[in-house]
């Protein structure tokens, strides 16, 4: 029995999957962002997560996944949603210690300037105003980020290399010597393999590149914040533990640093 199904109309049909899957992940379209207009005409393009009397809590643009930030209400002359509706804030707000008379003023976490800024620069600054403990829980959060990240990536290039090779032996055992098929089942399990194949390729590229792509990323603000901590001479981890001397019936506690 002659081939019906050739390497080319393999190829054709992983192009053609590949196109589809690069379509999938261009229709996922992010979030519009929102616009905070502060008092001093600084506009911050951000996530808004919650907006409550006092405060507005929100996530920066670049990092969706980050942690949570806020600036107070008296800061804000208008904020403009992502879709399209606009909230003004009138010179109430603006009334001095409306809401803690004995509290200083919070200051933004994106710093208060018309120039532009890039968010490496930003986020360093970020780190700078932080304190120790600060850093210490932002060091954490991107370095489970980062693991899982590249546990993600590993795991996924594994599976799709594993089905790939599945797929292959499949449509090598299907024919024989000259290429042809040894029966009509073996051409449609041939045909089975060959997607397997483009499903293994696909999804191996697709998620080990989008688990490596987060992992690197995350890895990269996480060394950012150990280096800021090693600048100050402050430990990454700080854990405090009892211990009891039974010779003397003595109980204290540990202090255990990690630079």
């Amino acid at each position: 029995m002659k081939i019906t199904m050739s390497w080319k109309k393999i190829g054709s049909v992983f192009f053609l999957f590949l196109l589809l899957a690069v379509h999938f992940a261009q229709s996922q379209t992010p979030r519009k962002p929102d616009l905070i207009t502060l008092r001093d005409a600084t506009k911050l393009e951000v996530l808004i997560q919650e907006v409550d009397d006092n405060v507005v809590k929100y996530k920066k643009l670049n990092d969706p996944d980050g942690p949570l930030f806020s600036v107070r209400k008296t800061e804000i002359a208008s904020i403009q949603y992502g879709n399209g509706d606009v909230e003004t804030f009138e010179a109430v707000l603006e009334v001095p210690g409306y809401y803690s008379p004995a509290t200083p003023k919070a200051s933004t976490p994106i710093a208060s300037s018309s120039k532009t800024i890039s968010p490496k620069a930003r986020f360093q600054e970020e780190l700078r105003a932080a304190t120790p403990d600060r850093l210490r829980a932002i060091y954490k959060y991107y370095k489970a980020k980062s693991k899982g990240g590249m546990i993600m990536g590993i795991a996924g290039t594994s599976a799709g290399v594993i089905i790939a090779a599945i797929g292959t032996g499949i449509v090598v055992s299907a024919t024989d010597a000259n290429g042809n098929y040894k029966s009509y089942q073996d051409e449609k399990r041939a045909m089975r393999g060959g997607w397997m194949m483009i499903g293994g390729f696909a999804g191996g590229v697709t998620f080990g590149t989008v688990g490596f792509v987060k992992g690197g990323k995350n890895g990269s603000k996480a060394t950012r914040v150990r280096r800021e901590l090693t600048r100050r001479n402050e430990p990454i981890t700080l854990s405090l533990s009892p211990r009891f001397d039974p010779s003397n019936r003595s109980g204290h506690l540990a202090l255990r640093m990690q630079f």
